[in-house]
């Protein structure tokens, strides 16, 4: 026997039954505190076998549930109208259905009438025989291949504008197709004479009588699904038939239902996650163009720095190194004048010897000589303030202390030590809290200052580039959303590999360390103390004039004289008190020999008186003499070191030159390298992080979107999900059932409409176990 010439009475009562079994299942609300009603409305179609509507009716059942009485206002379609449960009639007032029902346990009216309404599905089935288009009465008793493909399209769509976040702040409104969201089945059993009988799209099983049963699918909303669905299926045929099918469909809130909320939310999330990156891009961005302004800043600084560099090397090799190399000379020039003093001092103590022991035969001029030696230390020092060469050698020392200048000097007194001073403050400002390195113009910032403010700021930029790890991070997490597909992923993938890189982080790693070594260099060999610069200082500056001799015998050296201070003694004690003691010794030991001739004697008188009284001035002068070879042995030796110093002064400056060259030469290389810095940080604006905001925008703004799209239907779901409505505080379902007709060409033994519709509870208790699922 076919399933469909199975008696109408057995098909009537298990649909019943299972519609009620269904209904009790069903949550429902309580209309007092005794009594539960849940309205189930049922709309019945038959179409064609190609799907265009001929019949439409509406089934309805009121379930009550508990104990009491209770007033029913029910919402029905009037046309028609007719009771299910019996013969009797029902009050109608305005469209509604008035009952009152006494409830001892369970309890349900049914009715059915004509429905006018307008369907949510259109439905349309095409065949192929042979792959070729025919009707579906060409198909009854041919042989071959038949394909049969169904089209549902959900036709409740309207226009509506929809709100979302566009990814940077603000919302986007947008006018799209929001359809009352639709899920349901199409099944169908084709009967044994179909063989071979596929479908990529349908759930497939026997039917125990050797046909083949076939359910397919559908979730008719956007963007979970579509608003149409097409599938089909290819059998063998011989003695062919159009198959009967059934349809059935119900509303459903998608923000409700377990099968589609995940989907909702991940949209959500997924909005969320193009937020995030957006505001994320954004930040990296403004970061990376600060980076731009501070290499910009970097390259002029650098610019000022190579510049101050170069002027330093041009200070110490143009005139610092050739003064120190004069002094040198100068000073290797008055070593060998003091040597040959030296020498001549021998020979004088040599000739003072021999004078002694001719003394003793002089006899005639002591008169004379006695008048001479009494007027020899004035008039030596009256001839000295003329003579040309005393005073020059005077003024030549006398020189070199102006020029070597106090420590205190400024740079631009015109001394050594002044010029010293205006290296360090070239390198190091001395007042750290007046520099201002940070200025457009600064004054008060030396070579060091500004290349540890560069590093600094360059440190800062580099706590900022750590957010590019984050970034690919962020961008890297959105392939975990449930919504990013192959697309989205291979999107995500292409943008880290090409937008994002550490050649950035890098660079400017190596420049701060290089720029902080030079830092380090600087302070530790020329500007720490005891080095560098304070060298130079001691050796220009250092010690007491009047304590060289004795600075000279310490062991220590921090106490010897420098360049100053030996020359101010060469020119206050050395050479004036060598000539004073020359003379007064001369003057002093003649006048005594001459006014101390032997007890009783008169030197003018006598000429014994007189040589004895020569005779112990010229050993006396002989004493005199051997001082003299001494004090002249020890000016030589501090001639020789006033050399030394002087050499080592010209080699320092010269290194000191050499260096500032090459920082100059590493400064210039900085400012060239400066601007592809700048350049980089702009073009990873440009084409990485400016492009990694957009994509964050635009996922913002499809996700955001997908998910207004989402809640609209819901709401439509709500508040349109029955063709009339329940009663008030009823829960309400509501069910629709497609019956599309076949054609086995015995169209005229087709059984009564009447007895039909009982058939179409279970068509309802089918969809309503269809909603089951999907919510």
């Amino acid at each position: 026997m076919r399933a469909n010439s199975m008696p109408l009475r057995v098909v009537a009562v298990a649909a019943t039954t299972t519609l009620i079994g269904i209904g009790s299942l069903m949550p429902a609300f309580a209309a007092d505190s005794d009594i539960a009603v849940v309205n189930t409305e049922t709309i019945q179609v038959y179409t064609t076998p190609t799907g265009e509507v001929d019949e439409q009716r509406i089934y309805e059942q009121l379930s009550f549930t508990g104990n009491g009485t209770v007033d029913v206002v029910n919402p029905v379609s009037i046309e028609g109208l007719r009771n299910l449960d019996g013969f009797g009639g029902f009050d109608v007032d305005g469209g509604n259905q008035m009952a009152t029902v006494e409830v001892d346990g369970e309890e349900r009216l049914r009715t059915v009438s004509d429905f006018n309404g307008d369907l949510p599905l259109t439905v349309s089935i095409q065949y192929y025989l042979d792959d070729e288009l025919v009707e579906p009465s060409d198909i009854v008793g041919e042989s071959g291949e038949l394909e049969v493909k169904y089209t549902v399209k959900n036709v409740t769509g309207v226009d509506q504008d929809v709100s979302f976040d566009d990814g940077k702040g603000g919302t986007v409104t947008k006018t799209v197709a929001v359809p009352i969201p639709m899920v349901g089945s199409l099944s169908t059993t084709v009967p044994s004479n179909f063989t071979d009988v596929r479908s990529d799209q349908a759930n497939i099983a026997g039917d125990g009588r050797g046909g083949t049963k076939m359910s397919f699918t559908m979730t008719l909303f956007p963007p979970i699904g579509s608003d149409t669905a097409e599938f089909s299926y290819t059998a063998n045929i011989s003695d062919g038939v159009v198959p009967p099918a059934t349809i059935s469909a119900l509303p459903v809130n998608p923000l409700e239902s377990p099968s589609f909320a995940a989907a909702g939310e991940s949209y959500q999330g997924g909005a969320a996650t193009g937020i995030e990156l957006a505001d994320g891009a954004s930040e990296i961005d403004a970061n990376l163009l600060k980076l731009r302004d501070g290499a910009g800043e970097l390259l002029a600084g650098l610019i000022k720095l190579r510049d101050g560099a170069q002027e330093l090397e041009a200070g110490l090799a143009g005139e610092a190194s050739p003064g120190a190399n004069l002094l040198a000379e100068g000073a290797g020039q008055l070593s060998d004048g003091v040597g040959e003093l030296s020498d001549g001092s021998d020979q004088l103590d040599a000739g003072a010897t021999k004078l002694a022991s001719g003394q003793a035969a002089l006899e005639g001029g002591l008169t004379t000589l006695y008048k001479a030696v009494d007027a020899l230390p004035a008039s030596v020092k009256q001839q000295l303030k003329t003579n040309q060469d005393y005073q020059t050698l005077l003024a030549s020392l006398q020189s070199i202390s102006d020029g070597v200048g106090a420590r205190t000097d400024s740079p631009t007194a015109g001394t050594l030590l002044g010029g010293i001073n205006g290296i360090q403050y070239a390198m190091r400002y001395p007042v750290p809290s007046a520099r201002d390195c940070t200025d457009a113009e600064p004054q008060r910032c030396g070579a060091m200052d500004a290349v540890e403010t560069v590093a600094g700021g360059m440190t800062l930029a580099l706590s900022a580039g750590g957010s590019i790890d984050q970034l690919k991070g962020a961008v890297n997490s959105i392939k975990g959303t449930p919504g990013c597909d192959a697309v989205c992923e291979a999107t995500v993938d292409a943008v880290v590999a090409g937008g994002i890189d550490d050649a950035l982080r890098t660079s400017t790693t190596q420049a701060r360390d290089g720029l902080s070594s030079v830092v380090g260099g600087v302070d530790a060999g020329l500007l720490a103390s005891g080095a560098g610069l304070d060298q130079i200082r001691a050796g220009l500056s250092n010690g007491d004039p009047a304590q060289c001799l004795a600075a000279k015998g310490t062991a220590t050296t921090t106490d010897d004289c420098g360049i100053k201070q030996g020359a101010r003694f060469l020119k206050l004690y050395g050479i004036p008190m060598l000539v004073d003691a020359l003379a007064n010794n001369i003057s002093n030991q003649i006048l005594a020999g001459l006014g101390k001739p032997t007890a009783g004697c008169e030197p003018e008188a006598t000429l014994r008186c007189a040589a004895a009284a020569l005779a112990d001035g010229g050993s006396e002068l002989s004493l005199g003499m051997g001082g003299l070879v001494d004090g002249v042995a020890k000016l030589r030796a501090g001639g020789d070191e006033l050399s030394d110093g002087a050499n080592r002064l010209a080699g320092g400056l010269e290194d000191a030159a050499d260096g500032s060259g090459l920082l100059a030469g590493g400064l210039e290389d900085a400012a060239n390298g400066a601007p592809a810095l700048e350049d980089g940080a702009q073009r990873l604006s440009d084409e990485g992080t400016s492009l990694l905001v957009e994509a964050g925008k635009s996922t913002a703004q499809t996700y955001g979107e997908l998910y207004a799209v989402i809640e609209a239907g819901a709401e439509r779901a709500d508040s349109e999900k029955m063709a009339f409505g329940a009663p008030e505080g009823a829960l309400g379902l509501t069910a629709y059932t497609y019956e599309i007709r076949g054609d086995d060409g015995e169209s005229g033994r087709n059984i009564a409409r009447g007895l039909g519709g009982l058939a179409l509870l279970g068509a309802g208790a089918g969809a309503f176990a269809l909603r089951r699922r999907f919510i």
